[in-house]
């Protein structure tokens, strides 16, 4: 099973001390990997189709990125073996820009009938992969709830649309969703582990898939219900605002 790992700050932070780890804690993921983050509100992403972790070692590229990124959010996927995708534009994170925004993406799970869905007039991202379509599924229904209703808020936009994913394609869900200043995850089939520490700079929250979290501290699992129910959280900073049922 592909894995998640995301990392919220109210600094600019550079993660050369976690992202090795998820890499070392996810090295069943031989597909390739991808890391999502931000710079001057910009998002970025980088990718390969090579395997992350090589006993003895983590990928080459995957550590530079880990000791050069310096950004509030960031977001790495791991691909698994049965995941299929073994080019690196299948990799994830994926980015689009709404809202005023750059946005990144990233999931895991299987949900096979979205592959046919088509976005009406916004631009598609050019992959052939259904987490690409699950992306341009929320960016069309959060963009459409804000042009209904200009004041509903980000959060009530977000919950609202994956609501209407879940109705529309139900499936297994894990997933980031990220702009430069908020984080919003959810899960309704693996739970997910939270972590908060205190760097130099400040406290750092994180969050990952992987079983029991990426170190030996406490880390408090959110755990869904089922397929028809989920947990949403809502993350800004190190600090967690929301995590509610969907």
């Amino acid at each position: 099973m592909c894995d998640l790992f995301a990392i919220s700050a109210g600094f600019n932070y550079t993660p050369q001390k976690y992202l090795p780890i998820f890499a070392v804690k996810g090295s069943q993921n031989m597909n390739g990997w991808g890391i999502g983050f931000f710079r001057d509100d910009q998002a970025f992403v980088e990718k390969s189709a090579e395997q992350v972790f090589s006993h003895p070692r983590v990928h080459e590229s995957f550590q530079r990125l880990a000791r050069v990124i310096d950004s509030r959010i960031i977001i790495s996927h791991l691909n698994c073996p049965k995941s299929g995708g073994r080019h690196s534009t299948h990799s994830h994170p994926f980015k689009l820009s709404f809202l005023g925004h750059d946005w990144i993406f990233a999931q895991i799970g299987v949900v096979e009938d979205i592959k046919e869905y088509r976005t009406d007039g916004l631009p598609r991202l050019e992959v052939d992969v259904y987490t690409a379509r699950i992306f341009e599924f929320l960016r069309d229904q959060i963009v459409m709830l804000h042009d209904q209703s200009p004041y509903i808020s980000l959060y009530a936009a977000v919950r609202v649309s994956i609501q209407k994913l879940l109705s529309d394609y139900p499936g297994y869900y894990t997933f980031f969703l990220a702009n430069e200043s908020v984080l919003f995850a959810f899960c309704n089939f693996r739970q997910l582990m939270l972590l908060k520490e205190s760097e130099a700079m400040g406290e750092i929250l994180m969050v990952t898939s992987i079983d029991k979290g990426i170190s030996q501290k406490e880390w408090i699992p959110i755990k869904p219900e089922g397929l028809h129910k989920g947990v949403l959280l809502a993350i800004a900073g190190p600090d967690l605002l929301y995590a509610e049922d969907v």
